[in-house]
């Protein structure tokens, strides 16, 4: 299935998002003293990257209209 270019740029704009989402999240679990917000704050960190990954991913292997 191919993108059309807004498709393709709302993409961009998520990913960009997601990408800034999770260097904060990771650097509230560096900087976390809490052993569960730690743990809570690497979870979601991983679950943003997965997300992210998978929007990466549909650029990716899809053509732009």
């Amino acid at each position: 299935m191919a993108l059309t270019s807004k498709e393709l740029m709302l993409l961009q704009d998520n990913i960009k998002m997601t990408e800034n989402s999770v260097k904060f999240i990771q650097f509230c679990a560096e900087t976390a003293t809490d052993a569960q917000v730690k743990g809570l704050c690497q979870s979601m960190a991983k679950e943003h990257q997965d997300d992210l990954n998978t929007l990466i991913k549909h650029i990716n292997t899809t053509a732009v209209q």
